[in-house]
C-alpha cells in the first residue's frame, strides 16, 4: 500500500481524484491500494527554550546563548492537529511506500519529511513534484513519482533556515527585551534576519524624509523653430556655471532669467541629431513579487492578500503554484499555450488581450536554461467560474501577463537633437513604429516630459531660432512613502542599496531578503508588533520600530548578513555545503552577537519618573490564583532613594496614589511613617517606615504607632 502525504486536505483531493478517485473518510481518501491523507500546514513547531532547561523558563541574560544539544519538536496545539497526526500514523505503519506530497519548495519538503521522521517511519519514500493541479500536470506528476532522497538537500535547506531562525530570533529577542525592561518597556522586542533589515528600510524612508528640506531649483525649456516646424528642447547647464546646486541644476531665478532673456528670439545651430531603433520586450509573466507589488499599485491589495488569493487561484486548479520566484516558463509548455489562450478569449474582461494574441511569436520567457524550481505564474487552461473580486482581479493579472508573451515587441525611433543658442539645449523625443504589447498594456517606464514629441528631421548645422524659454520653477521631493508594494520590490532588490561591490553582487544574486513566500508575513509580523502601521495607502514606521533600529547593532539589520544566509542555505540546497556546518558558524556568532547588542546604547525611557526621570519600571506584585500576575510600577532609581510608585494600568504606569507619611518618626533613621492596611486582614493596620530600603516596622495601636514593637528589617 502506497501512502501519499500531501501538505493540506485541498491538495489531498487533487491527488485522489489523479488516482481515479475513492471516497473520503475520516483524515484520508480510500483509493484503493492507495490512501491519500493530509497535514494542516506543519504538524509540528519548535518547542519552547524552557522545553530545553528549567533554567530558561525566566528570562535572563545570564543564560544566553541558549543552544539546544538536541532539537525538539512539539506538536501544534491547534484543533484537529492531534486526531491528524493519529490518523497519517495508522496508515504508515501499514505503507509499503510513503510520498511526501509536500508544497514544491524548501518547506513543502520540510513539513511531510517532519511528519515521516516524528512517526519512525523508514520505508521506501517517494517525492511527488506538483507545479499546478489540472489534471494534465497531476498525471504527469503521479507518473514521474523519485527517490525523496533526492530532496534531502531541500530538507536540509529548510531546516537550516529554520534552526538559524531561531537560534538568532531567541536569543537577539531575549537580549533585546530585557535590555528594553530596563527602561520600562512592556512587551517582546523581536528581532529577525529579515524582518529587522526590512523594518530599517522602512525607518531610514521615513528618516529620509523627515529630514528632507525642500529646495527650489529652474528648468528652462525652449521652443525652437525650423521653418515651419517647432519643437521643445530643454537647456543643460555647463558644470562651471554659477548659481548650480549640488545636483548641476539652476538654483537661482536671477541665473535662469539671464539665460532665457538671453537665448529668446536667438537664432542658433544644430550641433549633432542622434536616432536609435530602439526594442522593448513584454514584460515577463509574473512571479509573486512582481504579482504583489502590481496588485498593489493597480488594486490597492496588501502582499498577504494578493499571496493568499493567488493561493486560492492555485487551489481552484486555475493558476500555477503561486510562491514562485521565477519569471520563466518551460519550453515544453509552449505546446498548451493555444488551449489555454482559446480558453481566456471566452472570460469577460479577457477577451481583447487574448485575441491579440500571435501564437508564432515566441517571447524570451520560454527558456528551461532559467528555470528554478518553479514556473512563472500562469494559467493552466481551465475556464474560471465564480470568482470574487480580488481572484478576478488578480487572475486578470497573471492572464494578461501570460498572453503579452504572444505579443511583438514595443518598437521606436529614440531622437535626440542638440542645440548650440547661448548655451546648450536638449531635444528628446520618439516615433512609435510598432505599439507592439503596449498596445494592451501601458509601458509604466518612466519618461522625460518631453520624451513624447515627435522631431522633426534635422542635419548637424541646420539653423534653429529659439521662439521663447518657458522657466519652471520646481522644488525638490522626498522619497515617498513606503507601499507594501513598493517594500516588496526594495526586499526584491535590496542590492540597489549596498555600496560594497562584492556584497552587492550576491544580493543581487539572491535576489534580496526573504524569499517569495515569506515576504507578506514579514510584512505582517511587522505590523503586529506595532513596528510599523497602515497610513492610507502607505507603510510608516512607529516610534517604537524607530527605537528598536536604534538600538540594534549592524550585523541585524544589515541586509547583506540575511542575503549570505540565502546564499548559503541555496548551497545546501544544490548539495554543496552541509546543514552542520552552517549551524557550527551560527552557533559561533552568537556570543559577539549578544556583546554588540549588550554594547549598544540603552533605550530611553518609555516612561520617565516624574520625581527624577529615570525610567519606571513593570513589578510583579503578587501572583494571583489563576496563575496570572498583579504588577505595579517603580522608579529605577530606587536604590539611590526615589520612592516613586504607580498602580498598573492595562501596561501603563497609572496615576500615583499618595501615600500620607505622618509625623511620627522612625526611631532608627528619624523618616516619617507611614500607616499602611494589611494585605492578610482586611482592617489591620501597621506602620512602616518611609525610607528606602525601609527600616523595619511596627503594629498599629489606635491609628497610632505603637514603637515597642518595632521590628527592624534584616538587612
Amino acid at each position: 500500500m502506497r501512502v501519499f502525504i500531501a501538505e493540506k486536505p485541498s491538495l489531498a483531493g487533487v491527488i485522489a481524484q489523479g488516482l481515479g478517485g475513492g471516497p473520503k473518510k475520516d483524515g484520508f481518501y480510500d483509493c484503493g491500494d492507495d490512501i491519500v491523507t493530509w497535514c494542516f500546514g506543519h504538524l509540528f513547531e519548535d518547542v519552547k527554550p524552557e522545553a530545553y532547561g528549567e533554567q530558561y523558563r525566566q528570562w535572563r541574560r545570564d543564560t544566553l546563548p541558549i543552544v539546544p544539544e538536541k532539537w525538539l519538536l512539539v506538536l501544534r496545539d491547534d484543533k484537529g492537529v492531534k486526531e491528524q497526526l493519529e490518523v497519517v500514523k495508522s496508515f504508515l505503519r501499514q505503507a509499503d511506500c510513503v510520498v511526501n506530497a509536500g508544497d514544491p519548495d524548501r518547506e513543502g519538503q520540510l513539513l511531510v519529511d517532519e511528519v515521516i521522521e516524528e512517526c519512525g517511519y523508514t520505508g521506501k519514500k517517494l517525492r511527488l513534484w506538483l507545479t499546478a493541479l489540472n489534471d494534465k500536470a497531476v498525471a504527469h506528476a503521479l507518473a514521474h513519482l523519485e527517490d525523496n532522497t533526492k530532496y534531502a538537500p531541500l530538507h536540509d535547506s529548510a531546516l537550516a533556515r529554520k534552526r538559524a531562525d531561531w537560534l538568532v530570533g531567541i536569543n537577539a529577542s531575549r537580549a533585546m527585551t530585557l535590555k528594553a525592561r530596563d527602561a520600562g518597556y512592556v512587551g517582546i522586542m523581536s528581532l529577525g534576519r529579515v524582518r529587522t533589515p526590512t523594518l530599517a528600510l522602512v525607518v531610514n524612508r521615513d528618516r529620509l524624509r523627515a529630514d528632507h528640506k525642500s529646495q527650489v531649483y529652474y528648468v528652462l525649456r525652449g521652443t525652437f523653430t525650423h521653418g515651419d516646424t517647432h519643437f521643445l528642447a530643454a537647456f543643460v547647464p555647463d558644470e562651471n556655471m554659477s548659481g548650480l546646486d549640488d545636483k548641476g541644476r539652476i538654483a537661482e531665478q536671477a541665473v535662469a532669467k539671464g539665460i532665457a532673456d538671453a537665448a529668446s528670439g536667438k537664432s542658433g545651430v544644430v550641433t549633432a541629431c542622434e536616432k536609435e531603433l530602439k526594442v522593448k520586450q513584454p514584460p515577463l509573466p509574473h512571479c509573486l513579487s512582481t504579482l504583489q507589488v502590481m496588485a498593489n499599485a493597480k488594486y490597492g491589495m496588501s502582499a498577504q492578500e494578493t499571496l493568499d488569493t493567488a493561493q486560492a487561484l492555485y487551489e481552484k486548479k486555475l493558476t500555477t503554484y503561486p510562491r514562485t520566484d521565477c519569471q520563466y516558463m518551460a519550453v515544453a509548455e509552449l505546446a498548451d499555450a493555444g488551449r489555454i489562450v482559446s480558453m481566456l478569449k471566452q472570460v469577460p474582461g479577457l477577451e481583447d488581450v487574448a485575441g491579440g494574441c500571435d501564437l508564432t511569436l515566441k517571447s524570451a520567457a520560454w527558456d528551461d536554461g532559467k528555470l528554478g524550481a518553479h514556473t512563472a505564474l500562469a494559467p493552466t487552461g481551465d475556464m474560471p467560474s465564480g470568482l470574487s473580486e480580488k481572484e478576478a482581479w488578480i487572475y486578470g493579472l497573471i492572464a494578461t501577463a501570460y498572453c503579452l508573451q504572444f505579443y511583438p515587441p514595443y518598437q521606436y525611433n529614440s531622437q535626440k537633437i542638440t542645440i548650440d543658442c547661448q548655451g546648450t539645449w536638449v531635444a528628446r523625443g520618439q516615433t512609435v513604429i510598432d505599439a507592439g504589447w503596449t498596445a494592451r498594456q501601458a509601458d509604466d517606464e518612466e519618461k522625460d516630459e518631453d520624451s513624447g514629441q515627435a522631431l522633426p528631421e534635422l542635419t548637424k548645422d541646420a539653423p534653429v531660432t529659439c521662439a521663447g524659454v518657458e522657466q519652471q520653477v520646481k522644488k525638490t521631493s522626498p522619497p515617498p512613502k513606503y507601499t507594501e508594494g513598493s517594500l516588496i520590490k526594495d526586499m526584491a532588490s535590496i542590492h540597489r542599496f549596498i555600496t560594497d561591490p562584492a556584497a552587492k553582487a550576491k544580493l543581487k544574486e539572491t535576489e534580496g531578503i526573504g524569499t517569495e513566500a515569506t515576504r507578506a508575513d514579514i510584512i505582517e509580523k511587522l505590523k503586529r508588533n506595532n513596528y510599523i502601521r497602515t497610513d492610507g495607502k502607505a507603510l510608516v514606521s512607529t516610534e517604537l520600530g524607530q527605537r528598536l533600529i536604534d538600538m540594534t547593532p549592524p550585523e541585524l539589520k544589515d541586509p547583506v548578513t540575511t542575503a549570505q544566509w540565502e546564499t548559503r542555505m541555496s548551497f545546501i540546497a544544490e548539495g554543496k555545503s552541509s546543514l552542520e556546518e552552517f549551524l557550527d558558524n551560527q552557533i559561533a556568532t552568537l556570543p559577539g552577537l549578544l556583546a554588540a547588542l549588550d554594547a549598544s546604547k540603552p533605550f530611553p525611557p518609555a516612561y520617565p519618573c516624574p520625581d527624577c526621570g529615570r525610567p519606571l519600571r513593570r513589578i510583579p506584585k503578587k501572583e494571583l490564583k489563576d496563575g496570572k500576575k498583579e504588577y505595579f510600577w517603580g522608579c529605577a532609581g530606587y536604590k539611590d532613594g526615589c520612592q516613586y510608585t504607580a498602580p498598573d494600568d492595562n501596561g501603563k504606569p497609572g496615576k500615583k496614589i499618595p501615600q500620607a507619611v505622618s509625623p511620627h518618626k522612625c526611631p532608627k533613621c528619624g523618616k516619617g511613617l507611614i500607616r499602611r492596611e494589611s494585605r492578610k486582614k482586611k482592617g489591620a493596620f501597621y506602620w512602616s517606615c518611609s525610607g528606602y530600603p525601609s527600616c523595619g516596622t511596627c503594629f498599629d495601636k489606635g491609628g497610632k504607632p505603637d514603637f515597642s514593637s518595632f521590628r527592624e528589617k534584616s538587612a
